[in-house]
């Protein structure tokens, strides 16, 4: 068997072999080069063993050192890709950039083409190298560009790696190509943009990926003098912290800015890790605040302008509509459906409208609370803690309330709950339940009769999640209730 016979062999080896162990393709220009060398051994063992005769003598030389080559050129990208890019990249971790391992493939195929030049066409490698002066200054002048360009890249490859979010040069981007010459990086309006490697490396370079993935922003919102500042601040805290994406550690912060014309200037900065979602973060954090303001009643102010309307809008028939709606979802509450269709309707006249995003708390256990929520639209999740665990207790629904027992005793939460979706409650607070409680004689009795039940069943949940507690009986609990929802409406002298 000659070596051209062994060339072909490993060059269908490695292939076969390739193809087995990586599970992704090798790509164009190796199945390209294997394919190739396979050819070119092929007919160098032909002409070698004379089934080939019409190749002239000079050639036959030429044929092996080709081949010999190409075969230099399927070992070498082999070892890249089964060394370098599964072991070193995906397995190590390490950051080999590519231009780098390209010149690593070329240096071994030079010194391999200078090896053949002596062994194979007996010709001295020197005299290669030995160019001219002048021909080697005119190469040297019209590469210095390209020359610069290429050290360039191989420096900022170990700056910036491909998928890094960076702003190069004013341009701001995620870095898809560093090429031998020029870095290319795709824009938020997915423009893409090649910028000069020498370029960028006489220029600031900002990498917002590493070395440290932690981001950080900030917006700015005004609120009225009338609001304190410092419930502002923990308002606008807690708002960022419900937004998926911004991270807990470390923790949103807030202070005052500014005092100005129309209000107090505040700075909100939160802090994330995926830089390409900043723009998608910093529009949630202000939709999650505005959300927060209108339900504790902060005012954003505006400039005041005067509008004149020729026909000013009929909202008592919305109004009618909501009411109705309202009271409907009163009557479906056992304790509320005793009561007559003027005092329920009052009840809701008294009613306030508030909006919840998904991750914010409406209630926190073992705080205090002196209001019921109705489900309007969306879902929340209640849970309880046990401990160091917190155990889910329920999904609430449209329809669905919760905060019975503090709105009518004062009592604490006995359990947190979260807005899992877009959540649309309707919220009873104790003055309007205070006006009721004291035009309907005995309802107070009645109240803690019909919460009795409900209450013993949230124990029974409880008492499985710690084992803390025991369940009393129903006549005392009854009797506890009313004198409970008695003193705390008695107190509150409405």
């Amino acid at each position: 068997m000659g070596i051209a016979s062994i060339l072909g062999l490993i060059t269908i080896g490695l292939l076969a072999y390739l193809g087995a162990v990586r599970k992704k393709p090798a790509g164009v220009e190796f199945y390209a080069g294997c394919l190739s060398t396979i050819l070119l051994v092929l007919l160098l063992e032909l002409t070698t063993q004379g089934l080939i005769s019409h190749v002239p003598q000079w050639a036959q030389p030429w044929l092996a050192f080709i081949a010999y080559l190409a075969t230099c050129f399927v070992i070498l990208k082999t070892l890249d890709l089964l060394f370098i890019e599964d072991y070193l990249v995906e397995k190590r971790g390490k950051y080999i950039p590519r231009m780098l391992r390209l010149i690593f493939l070329l240096v071994g195929i030079t010194l391999t083409g200078l090896i053949l030049l002596r062994a194979v066409l007996d010709m001295d490698p020197l005299t290669l190298i030995a160019l001219p002066t002048i021909a080697t200054a005119v190469v040297g002048f019209a590469l210095k560009d390209v020359i610069a360009r290429l050290a360039s890249g191989i420096q900022l490859g170990r700056m910036i790696h491909v998928g890094d979010w960076v702003t190069l040069m004013d341009k701001e981007g995620v870095v898809t190509d560093i090429a031998f010459d020029y870095i290319t990086i795709r824009t938020r309006a997915y423009d893409y943009i090649m910028l000069p490697n020498d370029a960028v490396s006489q220029s600031a370079i900002t990498n917002h990926s590493r070395p440290e993935p932690l981001c950080a922003r900030a917006i700015h919102v005004e609120a009225n003098y009338a609001h304190p500042p410092m419930q502002v601040k923990q308002i606008l805290v807690q708002s960022a912290l419900a937004v998926p994406g911004v991270v807990a550690v470390p923790a949103p912060i807030s202070f005052v800015e500014e005092f100005k014309e129309s209000g107090i200037s505040y700075k909100l900065k939160f802090f994330f890790h995926d830089y390409g979602a900043r723009e998608r973060l910093e529009g949630e954090v202000m939709a999650y605040v505005w959300y927060a303001f209108q339900r504790n009643g902060i005012e954003i102010p505006y400039p005041q302008r005067v509008v004149h309307m020729t026909q000013p809008p009929d909202l008592t028939t919305l109004r009618t509509l909501e009411l109705a709606g309202i009271e409907e979802q009163f009557r479906a509450i056992d304790f509320l459906a005793i009561l007559d269709a003027e005092t329920l309707h009052s009840l809701a006249e008294h009613a306030q409208k508030r909006v919840y995003l998904p991750g914010e708390q409406v209630v926190r256990e073992g705080e205090p609370g002196e209001e019921l929520f109705v489900v309007m639209e969306g879902e929340a999740d209640v849970v309880i803690k046990t401990g160091d665990q917190t155990t889910p207790v329920a999904t609430l629904k449209k329809g669905q309330f919760f905060g019975e027992m503090s709105l009518l005793t004062g009592a604490p939460r006995s359990a947190t709950v979260q807005a899992k979706s877009q959540l649309t409650v309707t919220v009873i607070g104790k003055h309007a339940m205070s006006q009721v409680i004291s035009r309907t004689a005995g309802l107070a009795e009645q109240f803690g009769t019909i919460l009795t039940t409900r209450q013993s069943a949230l124990t029974a949940t409880r008492e499985t999640a710690d084992r803390a507690s025991k369940l009393r009986s129903a006549a005392e609990d009854g009797k506890s209730l009313t004198a409970k929802i008695l003193q705390f409406f008695r107190r509150s002298g409405n």
